[in-house]
């Protein structure tokens, strides 16, 4: 098939969007489909990336390192490009993206098939009552429709696909997300490490940055050889790292920043994933990455993690949203061990070919209406 992703965010942007976008793009082309991203960038341009034509458009005034708009004229010049290269189905993903609507009515103006994939559980959370506010009235708005529109629409848990019902009345199908295997080491090299507690995320409200601190202080003094590490960046790094500071735990919380997904893995391995994020995830990636090399889990209860949990994977959900809730989570995971079974079901190989019959429906769908 041809397949277009139009897409707001793609590597090297980073997030949970981008990863699940560029891991599906690469795994269908891996499997022989003739796949086109279209996305936004700082500058315009276009290259060949693991064999993937990137076409990148020219972005303006992005908001909070995540939301950007694309130039005047832009559906327009998308539906040429979906003619010109005789695109069987867009992929356009997350309601509230401008790329999303775009992809949405450029689709139409091509008679091509459109398959929207929600990412959100819930409206965006902020402590901001005017960005509250405002997102609320996108989805309501542009968000509902393209919900309504789409010839299918996916959700990446449970809780997501109940969200899509509450705002558009629609019944989005299941469909997990999903990570790229990575290389099995020896047997001597797995190992658990109880008193390694990482975190991996945005540094925004919301996300669990503050507890983390705040856990590894409650610990840090009956715990002599806890070690830490923050993994991620974003606009509430300085007021962390401020955090650390004044609890004193300079040599106890190393702030990594933004690293490489390789290297994201090597500090998960055999150690405990702290997450505590109250954001209306979807479906978390590091869970899975966390749990594919030895690691175990705790945290807050956030979509997937109780079926992760049930399928008898070392996931420990914290009973409440609190610190004193998250801590005993922490001790369980510490006392967990973390077995020797790999994932099952939750590579990409597992989900591409069904992401395809999905497409292959919805073209089949729209050639009937046609």
């Amino acid at each position: 098939m041809r397949i277009a992703f139009v897409v707001n965010n793609y590597p090297p942007k980073t997030g949970g969007v981008e990863t699940h976008v560029h891991s599906l793009a690469r795994r269908l082309r891996s499997s022989g489909h003739e796949i086109l991203v279209i996305t936004l960038a700082d500058v315009a341009g276009a290259s060949s990336e693991d064999g993937i034509e990137v076409i990148r458009m020219r972005e303006h005034l992005r908001v909070g390192d995540v939301l950007g708009f694309p130039s005047p004229g832009t559906t327009r010049r998308i539906a040429r490009l979906l003619k010109e290269r005789r695109i069987d189905a867009v992929s356009v993903h997350t309601r509230f993206f401008p790329m999303t609507w775009i992809g949405l009515r450029a689709g139409r103006r091509a008679g091509t098939a459109v398959v929207h994939t929600e990412h959100g559980s819930d409206h965006v959370v902020s402590p901001s009552a005017l960005i509250s506010m405002a997102s609320r009235m996108v989805d309501r708005t542009l968000g509902r429709h393209v919900l309504r529109a789409a010839d299918e629409v996916l959700g990446v848990s449970e809780s997501v696909t109940a969200f899509v019902r509450r705002l558009s009345g629609r019944e989005a199908r299941v469909f997990y997300n999903a990570i790229d295997a990575s290389p099995r080491p020896a047997t001597s090299e797995r190992f658990p490490r109880a008193d390694r507690l990482v975190f991996v995320g945005r540094l925004v409200a919301g996300k669990g940055a503050d507890v983390f601190v705040d856990l590894v202080a409650e610990l840090a003094a009956e715990n002599p050889g806890l070690e830490s590490v923050m993994l991620g960046d974003g606009p509430d790094r300085a007021g962390i790292e401020e955090r650390i500071r004044r609890a004193g735990l300079e040599a106890r919380i190393a702030v990594r920043g933004r690293v490489s997904a390789e290297e994201v893995r090597r500090e998960l391995r055999g150690a405990i994933l702290v997450n505590p994020t109250t954001l209306a995830e979807g479906f978390q990636t590091t869970l899975l990455e966390a749990l594919d090399v030895d690691g175990r889990v705790a945290t807050y209860d956030v979509p997937g993690a109780r079926l992760l949990r049930e399928q008898g994977y070392p996931v420990m959900i914290a009973e409440r949203r609190d610190l004193g809730a998250l801590l005993e989570a922490v001790d369980a995971a510490r006392n967990a061990d973390a077995g020797d079974a790999r994932l099952h079901g939750w590579y990409w190989e597992d989900r591409a070919d069904e992401y395809v019959e999905t497409l292959v429906r919805s073209v089949q769908g729209r050639s009937r209406m046609a």
